[in-house]
């Protein structure tokens, strides 16, 4: 320190590792290092934690260990840079000072954390979300507006059809994430059901004009209740489907349907898929206006159009997936 004499032991960048060499003192390198690799506003903080000044300091016992965080630049982008982290031992007894520049640990390790804090906050969501699907199928049963067992019957048919679109059609790029989260939304498709006076859905016989336009509105008010579901990362895809299969299960491929008179493939698949599998259950189920009928008429209905119109895709894969020994056994 007194001679103030330096020695550069090691660089991974040889560029400065080089520069140093170049240069005859020690005050001479940290001006050099400061002026080309850091970032602007940390200049001097960095001169002055390095310079012969600073090595000086009135020491404890001889003896001094500090760090300073500061940004280096990493290429011509000026504003390019990474975190590093100063470091400076200094023994006054040896009249010795050594200075270390490296990665900053502390910024890396708080990344993690944050990393970890944001993937549980998303797990978090995610769970919310869930149980807010759940809250609703229950909210559904407790209504009388579906049978006891619909939330898995619904799953299980919505499931099988997809399986068959993934296995026949490749080009639609089905996978199976979407698979299980179609599935497991497919229950809450008719959650907009819940403003429908209870006496129109229980109602026997034909519904009147009137009457058939105000359940007409559910696909929308449905629509409308999964837009107040948690928002996330990983609740984005989940958001998409659950108003997709909210506002369009009743659309059909004719453009006959309603609420928005979809088209063809305008409609998403994920309603594609609950729209028939809602047809069959509701035909192979007593319904106040309606008996129950057996499941191989049922499907000769849809496959005939008495039910709307479906796509020549979506139809082969429907007659398909009920032919399935789990279909079959399900029946049973």
């Amino acid at each position: 320190m007194k001679e103030k004499s330096y020695e550069c032991v090691y660089s991974h960048i040889r560029e400065v590792y080089e520069k140093v060499r170049k240069t005859e003192s020690y005050e001479e390198f940290i001006s050099q290092y400061v002026e080309r690799y850091v970032y602007a506003s940390d200049k001097k903080m960095v001169h002055d934690f390095l310079s012969s000044e600073g090595l000086e300091e009135k020491l404890v016992d001889g003896c001094m260990e500090k760090d300073l965080p500061y940004r280096r630049i990493t290429g011509k982008d000026k504003n390019a840079y990474v975190w590093m982290e100063a470091k400076k031992y200094i023994d006054a007894n040896e009249n010795t000072a050594i200075i270390t520049l490296h990665n900053e640990k502390i910024v890396q390790n708080t990344v993690i954390k944050m990393e970890r804090e944001l993937i549980k906050k998303e797990q978090d969501m995610a769970k919310q979300y869930w149980d807010m699907v759940s809250l609703l199928t229950t909210v559904l049963n407790h209504n009388h507006l579906v049978e006891v067992g619909y939330q898995d019957d619904i799953s299980f048919y919505t499931k099988q059809v997809y399986l068959q679109l993934q296995k026949k059609y490749p080009e639609y790029g089905i996978t199976d994430e979407e698979i299980a989260s179609v599935a497991h939304l497919a229950p809450i498709h008719d959650i907009g059901k819940i403003k429908v006076p209870i006496e129109i859905l229980n109602k026997n016989g034909k519904l009147t004009d009137e009457e058939m336009n105000v359940v007409k509105q559910h696909p929308l008010v449905g629509a409308a209740m999964t837009q107040r579901f948690p928002e996330g990362i990983t609740t984005e895809k989940l958001n998409k489907y659950s108003y997709e299969i909210c506002r369009h299960h009743h659309e059909r491929y004719d453009g006959s349907g309603y609420p928005d008179g979809l088209k063809g493939n305008a409609i998403p698949m994920c309603a594609q898929v609950v729209g028939i599998v809602d047809a069959y259950d509701a035909l192979i189920n007593d319904r106040p206006y309606k008996r129950k009928y057996e499941p191989e008429e049922a499907i000769r209905m849809i496959s005939n159009g008495e039910c709307g119109a479906f796509s020549n895709q979506l139809m082969q894969c429907f007659q398909e997936a009920a032919k399935q020994q789990n279909w079959l056994k399900r029946q049973n």
